[in-house]
């Protein structure tokens, strides 16, 4: 059990939060990284295989999975309330936007900037076009997941994955901090 998880147990008890009632949290939490990093290791051997849009895809989903880990940490912390996880457990849109400080960190720190990958806005109709064929009735197009994401578009997607992995574990496994947002807004 790494530091910051160990330090998150602990400052539940000192601070009498019932750690039983929400344990499923903390085991949602852990569980949700660890399919973010086998997401990541699927989606860099479809772009080694250039399965660019598929790769986007499951980068995307990762996304997905960094985000909820972080609201069951929240949930577990007492940073946020069950109802509100609930909310946005629900919400593909409002998940991607709690791990915004992923494209952040990926684009301002020196450390993540070396490769000139620029990561973009997180685009929750990207990850279904990467996926779907799509079909705009106004103009009658269809367009295929080969015309709607690139080899770049899924470079860019997977590093913010990495980023985000990397993140988390430097905050929660090499400093030592808690699980969840409270880490991140020291």
């Amino acid at each position: 059990m790494s530091d910051g998880i160990m330090k998150t147990i602990l400052m539940n008890s000192i601070s009498g939060r019932s750690t039983k009632s929400k344990e499923c949290y903390l085991n949602m939490y852990v569980h949700s990284l660890n399919e973010a990093a086998k997401m990541l290791h699927e989606a860099e051997i479809l772009l080694k295989n250039k399965a660019f849009q598929r790769a986007y895809f499951i980068a995307f989903s990762a996304l997905e999975e960094i985000s909820k880990s972080q609201l069951a940490a929240d949930v577990y912390t007492g940073f946020i309330q069950e109802d509100e996880f609930k909310k946005i457990y629900k919400s593909h849109e409002a998940k991607i936007n709690r791990v915004k400080w992923i494209q952040i960190d990926a684009n301002i720190y020196p450390c993540f900037r070396w490769d000139n990958i620029h990561v973009d806005n997180f685009d929750f109709k990207r990850k279904l076009k990467a996926m779907y064929v799509d079909i705009d009735f106004g103009n009658k197009k269809i367009s295929s997941p080969s015309e709607s994401v690139s080899a770049e578009d899924a470079i860019k997607i997977i590093k913010a994955v990495r980023v985000g992995l990397y993140q988390i574990h430097y905050i929660v496994d090499e400093l030592g901090e808690q699980i969840g947002t409270k880490g991140f807004m020291k």
